[in-house]
């Protein structure tokens, strides 16, 4: 158990606690997968402000806009969900 605690990033008595409380544990993700996590949010971050601009000019039809956020959206949930 103790290679499990410290696999997550809780401490011996918060681990206790959610497994009593029956909440799924995840290992604390590489440092790699963090770096990873803020990448993304940033690119999803900087696509997100394009749409908004293009679509403040004018050069951008709301369905575009639309579809860029519903991919920022998905991408971000899925990288979420897996790392």
């Amino acid at each position: 158990m103790n290679r499990q605690v410290a696999a997550s990033s809780l401490n011996r008595e918060e681990y206790l606690r959610t497994l009593i409380a029956g909440k799924e544990i995840h290992p604390r993700p590489c440092t790699h997968h963090a770096d990873l996590l803020r990448k993304v949010a940033g690119l999803c971050n900087n696509a997100n402000q394009l749409a908004h601009r293009a679509n403040s000019t004018g050069t951008a039809g709301q369905g575009s806009v639309d579809e860029m956020t519903r991919l920022t959206q998905e991408v971000w949930r899925e990288v979420k969900e897996n790392w």
